[in-house]
């Protein structure tokens, strides 16, 4: 009984913190003092700062910037189930559309690219139209980009997604989610985690295979292709101020810390780069585990 009735108040004490959260959102933006922190989990400033400094012993790469902002949301999320002793404390962040880790962003995702596959399988092909754009390009691929932008939208396929992704879930979305999702999934689009190409790659066969009755042969890799993502990578590398030698962990802590230099609440004009360092980093991180 005791222990059902501290589950109950722990449970109110974490609706508290996420009901302050999504009155300060703007655009999944938010930042909570440790001072304001303390007061919604009801106890003194000095308690609430032992816990924090207890709590950053498991977590070395975490820093003290006197709160926690969104980009912090993972170390918020764990440090509410240990100062709560809550279990899937992310799951009521996510429910409440606050804050998207790592999972959820990498199941829409998914969403995405199974949307996208469904959708141009689907359809009628248009084989009279395919034929023309073939034959007026060099590169099939090409000619089925253009077939495909005249038949539906890139916009269609990245708020349909958003959509399900928040219904599916039970997502609210008052407090700036589906503006949140829409810009990630939107500077994830010229990179390779999202490449349009071979989302499609499986449309695309079965259409060459339709129109010209043969399979078609494998594009071979040009060995220069090597070398440009070396340089690639030195750039990224560069970009982020980190040496060659450089772990993926070191590329995480450095997006970090410029995510907060350039966050939105600090710098007002921070919001283009920090779309630049979002997709940079996703093809940063990409490019070294391919190296792996």
């Amino acid at each position: 009984m005791v222990a059902r009735q501290e589950s109950k108040r722990s449970i109110q004490l974490l609706s508290d913190v996420i009901f302050e959260l999504q009155n300060q959102s703007n655009s999944l933006h938010w930042f909570l003092s440790y001072d304001r922190l303390a007061e919604l989990l009801e106890i003194r400033k000095e308690e609430c700062l032992r816990k924090i400094y207890q709590f950053k012993s498991t977590k070395p790469q975490m820093s003290l910037n006197g709160g926690f902002n969104d980009v912090d949301g993972d170390d918020l999320i764990d440090f509410l189930s240990y100062a709560l002793d809550l279990d899937d404390v992310s799951s009521y962040f996510l429910r409440s559309g606050i804050f998207f880790g790592e999972r959820p962003l990498y199941e829409l995702r998914e969403s995405y690219k199974s949307l996208v596959q469904r959708t141009v399988e689907n359809h009628k092909l248009d084989k009279e139209l395919l034929l023309l754009l073939a034959t007026a390009t060099i590169d099939f691929d090409d000619a089925v980009d253009s077939y495909l932008m005249d038949k539906f939208e890139i916009s269609f396929f990245v708020d349909r997604a958003i959509r399900n992704f928040l219904n599916s879930r039970d997502i609210q979305s008052e407090f700036g989610a589906e503006e949140f999702l829409r810009d990630y999934l939107m500077a994830l689009l010229p990179t390779k985690i999202l490449n349009f190409r071979d989302i499609t790659k499986e449309f695309r066969d079965r259409t060459y295979y339709e129109i010209f009755g043969r399979v078609r042969a494998e594009k071979k890799k040009k060995k220069k292709l090597k070398t440009k993502t070396n340089l690639e990578l030195e750039e990224l590398l560069t970009f982020f101020d980190l040496s060659h030698d450089a772990k993926e962990i070191d590329v995480k802590k450095r997006f970090k810390e410029l995510l907060k230099k350039y966050h939105p609440d600090i710098n007002k004009k921070g919001e283009e780069m920090t779309k630049k360092i979002i997709i940079k980093y996703n093809r940063l991180i990409l490019l070294m585990n391919k190296q792996d």
